[in-house]
């Protein structure tokens, strides 16, 4: 039928019960984002309710261990008739693996990458889009912040979107079942 219900099983072996998710790696030269990925994940997780999170690596069926590899953004410009914005372009790229504790490979994906892009000044801010309204300020809180303020508040929730969606992917793979 083409639709998924998460949270509906596993396919890690039956033992596996106990998951422990240690702080990412962060290889990047993006501060904080490793305890944002740490965050998303964990979250991720604990949400469906398949594995349980324990803080103690010695109480755990498998360990998953993610890196942040790289944090590349790249700028371009995107014209329409009558303006021109400034649109950066960020992706991350992640290593992880599930491991049991005796070492036995459960899952692992050496590169993965993931991206999204979003306008840098308050003038190329879509206040209609999905992304703007599900977000943390309104439109009209946009006359009181300069354009760096409001670039880096995207940057920033640019960043988190990307650590839901990386932890959406790490999930899926090492844990949903394909139906």
């Amino acid at each position: 039928c083409g639709y998924k219900l998460q949270g509906g099983g596993s396919i890690l072996p039956p033992d596996i019960k106990k998951v422990h998710v240690p702080s990412v790696e962060n290889f990047s030269t993006e501060a904080g984002f490793a305890n944002v990925m740490t965050e998303a994940l964990r979250d991720r997780f604990e949400r469906y309710g398949v594995l349980t999170v324990v803080e103690d690596a010695a109480m755990a069926d498998a360990v998953l261990k993610i890196k942040v590899l790289k944090v590349r953004r790249g700028t371009r410009n995107v014209t329409s008739q009558t303006d021109v914005a400034l649109q950066v372009d960020t992706s991350v790229t992640l290593a992880g693996e599930l491991k049991r504790v005796t070492g036995q490979l459960l899952w692992s994906n050496p590169s993965m990458v993931v991206s999204k892009a979003f306008g840098t000044t308050s003038d190329s801010v879509v206040t209609s889009s999905a992304d703007f309204a599900s977000g943390s300020i309104g439109s009209s809180d946009l006359q009181g912040l300069s354009s760096r303020e409001v670039a880096r508040g995207q940057e920033q929730e640019a960043l988190e979107n990307l650590a839901d969606q990386a932890s959406r992917i790490i999930y899926d793979q090492a844990v949903s079942p394909d139906f």
